[in-house]
């Protein structure tokens, strides 16, 4: 390498700019530029996925610890091996677990800069041992079964630095009284996740986040909830079918910008639905829905706020499209992934309906060549994601995606993505 004389700086910044693949192309070609992708700088973002920990050799370890690494998934590791995994990686900050016993939770204790904690397929008869890692920001416990309700609502109530919380447990949901007095100890919480669960009780008077109006003047009674519980800015409700939570469920939750709800299948009845009631009560910048009513039930109450709007499975046609429209005139980011019983393509339309799109999601199956082109009509537009390419090199999509890039001077970047799920993410987030 004496021959190219450049500093090591210069070849970490070109190093910077390729994908891990080539990197590890690039380490494997020398001693030096094997050093030299070994550093932080490099893992700073990457997550170890672990299958088999007794594998590891003291040259694999010795690798990890020089790029320290910070976050890991483990499947399926015992007891013996998590303690392993402490002793060569204390500085892990994010640990993914999927399947476990309680011994492992009981291990977890030992990560003393443990900041991100994600329970998938966990089999815990307790989960007292959480109450320990305080320092955490991030928690998501998914499908834990055995843990009996009130364990886990009293190991979270403990954790008062948990920012994120995405609890999906819907055979175990929190009962109402529970759940306020979570939310009053977890003061700190901004974003929530919940999976809804069909034995989940509904009041049809009772606001989800606050507790029921006691002999207080009403005005107390509103200034006392603002004080006490946590300002969410995002919710998600999974697994949702009306009417597990009442219409006025989301009331007073002026802080929140981003509403999730992830229905459990296509409702074809276009009453009682809730969702219109929630969307006219919060002004939020983003909503996401999957499946449920059709666009046209819910259509008109979208609040002119949204600037991020996504739409997967939902059943709708021209008309509900263009009068979602005429409420969401600022629209930046669209994911459309509808459906329509005549299999009409809406493409053609999006350009004269949505003129300030700055990113589009579409489907490319059946996609008209001159609908795809006529996006380019879309002067803000600078990214147009396909969703679920086929299997394999597609010549065509490869294609069109070039002849768009050329068309709009390279102003539009095509992304063509598989649907697959980060190894990070919650078993029920993308479903």
């Amino acid at each position: 390498m004496h021959q190219f004389s450049l500093p090591e700086e210069v070849w970490v910044h070109v190093f910077l700019f390729l994908p891990i693949s080539d990197q590890l192309s690039v380490r494997s070609s020398c001693k030096f530029f094997m050093r030299l992708i070994d550093r932080p700088l490099f893992w700073k973002n990457a997550t170890l996925c672990i299958e088999k920990i007794h594998t590891f050799t003291c040259h694999s370890w010795r690798t990890l610890r020089k790029r320290k690494i910070a976050s890991v998934v483990v499947v399926k590791a015992r007891e013996k091996e998590w303690k392993q995994l402490v002793l060569r990686l204390p500085w892990i900050q994010s640990v993914t677990v999927d399947v476990c016993t309680v011994g492992v939770i009981n291990s977890l204790t030992q990560f003393k800069q443990l900041t991100r904690l994600v329970l998938r397929r966990c089999v815990c008869p307790s989960l007292t041992s959480l109450s320990a890692l305080r320092q955490l920001s991030h928690l998501s416990v998914c499908d834990v079964v055995c843990a009996p309700t009130a364990d886990i609502i009293n190991a979270l109530s403990q954790l008062t630095n948990l920012t994120s919380l995405h609890y999906h447990v819907g055979s175990k949901p929190i009962p109402t009284a529970a759940f306020h007095h979570l939310l009053q100890s977890l003061a700190k919480l901004t974003h929530l996740s919940l999976k809804m669960g069909s034995n989940q009780v509904s009041d049809s008077n009772q606001a989800m986040f606050f507790p029921p109006i006691n002999h207080k003047p009403v005005a107390l009674i509103l200034e006392d909830r603002q004080r006490s519980l946590p300002a969410l800015i995002s919710l998600e409700l999974l697994n949702y079918t009306d009417p597990i939570l009442s219409p006025v469920a989301l009331r007073c939750l002026p802080s929140l910008k981003v509403l999730t709800v992830q229905y459990t299948d296509l409702s074809l009845m276009p009453q009682p639905c809730h969702l219109k009631t929630w969307l006219s009560e919060i002004p939020i910048q983003e909503l996401n829905i999957s499946l449920g009513y059709q666009l046209g039930v819910y259509a008109r109450s979208v609040p002119p706020t949204v600037q991020r709007l996504s739409l997967k499975g939902v059943m709708a046609d021209l008309k509900a499209l263009r009068e979602l429209a005429q409420q969401v005139p600022d629209l930046l980011h669209l994911h459309m992934d509808l459906c329509s019983y005549k299999r009409q393509s809406f493409i053609a339309e999006v350009p004269c309906l949505f003129p300030k799109l700055q990113s589009l999601a579409i489907r490319h199956y059946n996609l008209n060549v001159d609908e795809f082109f006529g996006l380019a009509q879309l002067s803000h537009l600078k990214h147009l994601v396909i969703l679920d390419p086929n299997t394999g090199q597609n010549s065509a999509l490869t294609d069109l995606s070039q002849k768009m890039h050329i068309q709009t001077n390279y102003r539009v970047n095509v992304i063509t993505l598989s649907g697959s799920k980060e190894q990070m993410s919650c078993l029920c987030a993308k479903q």
